[in-house]
């Protein structure tokens, strides 16, 4: 990826607090569509949170291929899709990390009674392809990484 087009995606997502995601697992063809917050790292991984009983946290324990969408009103003047595998954090110091992610960020859900909550979950989503579309400029730009190594 050309360090330009990192440095569009990064300042992208470090202006946005919240996504749509999508999940389904393999035995139901209807996709479950959620808005969650989210958190991202120096190697364009997303983080969210969900609740335990979810309908995306079930569906990600039998597939987990997902996609999400940031940038979702006119002023956002761009839009970024993301495609990736997500993991559920479940070691305690993966866990801690990326809470300071979610604080670092002030996440509308980095508050005490969202982030510690008993039955708050945490994913690591890993990007498989992004498409980035720039429209804050003369001349819209496109991007598209399907290589993250």
């Amino acid at each position: 990826m050309h360090k330009k087009d990192y440095t569009k995606i990064r300042s992208f997502l470090k202006k946005h607090f919240m996504m749509v995601v999508a999940t389904t697992d393999k035995s139901n063809p209807y996709p479950e569509s959620a808005l969650v917050a989210f958190a991202e790292n120096e190697r364009l991984e997303l983080f969210f949170q969900t609740n335990k009983h979810s309908r995306k946290a079930a569906n990600l324990k039998i597939n987990q291929h997902m996609s999400c969408v940031i940038g979702l009103t006119v002023s956002d003047k761009g839009t970024l899709q993301y495609q990736g595998i997500a993991c559920q954090l479940s070691e305690e110091t993966a866990i801690l990390s990326c809470k300071k992610l979610f604080i670092a960020k002030k996440s509308p859900t980095a508050e005490p009674q969202y982030i510690d909550h008993p039955d708050a979950i945490f994913f690591k989503l890993t990007p498989s392809w992004i498409g980035f579309l720039d429209y804050s400029e003369s001349k819209s730009i496109v991007i598209e990484v399907k290589k993250f190594t």
